[in-house]
């Protein structure tokens, strides 16, 4: 844990403990081992990609606000200290190191926070499989609409937001756990156009969640085996009445 004798005073107190809680896990730690072929200038690219996770635990809806927000992020000594970085990027410096980041890098930042929360998952699964023994999986799509008028959006489409509201927007599939813990762990996620459908994706959203897991149900092709076998006269007395 990191020690600092002198009080700042800070807006963020949640993500402050986030950022001891981060330290504890060694999530910083296995962040900066990540290679990045991106040059340190004033700020290093891992402190950077840092503080797009905090936007995301902020509940940030724009990059930019962390620069521009009424408390910014940016401007957050103590918050810096909590995650062990010297001070925090303008927006635009995050937003260009997220953008050059190459597919392989992102992946194995990716691989980073798998490797931190699988053990938090397990917990939770063998949890719920003791009380009340058995697991149980919520999958969906989730709208994120985008501007109307924007053009630089890939893959965007026309799709549902609401019941009421079809818009230009992405679908994102999730699947995740109902944690006797935490209520909802998420599992996996996926983008899509906005004119996917659910039913498209429940196959995805289970091998994704199996594979999460480390865990399957029984196939009980037994079961489904006699359920076909009791079709098959009632398909017969169908094709005869038909003839």
């Amino acid at each position: 844990m990191s020690q600092s004798p002198v009080e700042t005073p800070t807006q963020h107190a949640m993500l402050v403990i986030w950022g001891q809680f981060a330290q504890a896990l060694g999530l910083i730690q296995e962040l900066a081992k990540v290679p990045l072929h991106q040059k340190k200038v004033r700020h290093d690219p891992h402190t950077k990609i840092l503080e797009f996770f905090l936007a995301v635990l902020a509940g940030l809806e724009h990059l930019q606000d962390l620069s521009t927000a009424a408390e910014p992020l940016e401007k957050d000594l103590a918050l810096a200290r909590a995650w062990l970085q010297p001070g925090w990027a303008d927006f635009s410096g995050v937003s260009r190191t997220l953008s050059g980041l190459t597919q392989t890098e992102a992946e194995q930042i990716v691989g980073v926070l798998d490797r931190i929360s699988q053990p938090f998952i397990d917990r939770e699964a063998m949890l719920a499989l003791a009380n009340p023994g058995y697991l149980t999986l919520d999958g969906d799509l989730t709208p994120q609409p985008v501007s109307e008028t924007a053009t630089t959006y890939p893959e965007a489409a026309y799709g549902h937001i609401d019941e009421n509201r079809v818009g230009l927007c992405y679908q994102v599939a999730k699947v995740s756990l109902r944690s006797p813990t935490d209520g909802r762990l998420l599992l996996a996620s996926a983008w899509h156009p906005g004119d996917v459908v659910s039913c498209t994706q429940a196959q995805a959203l289970i091998r994704a969640a199996e594979a999460r897991l480390g865990l399957r149900p029984l196939r009980r092709t037994d079961l489904l085996a006699q359920r076909l076998a009791a079709q098959i006269p009632i398909r017969q007395e169908r094709e005869q009445r038909y003839q």
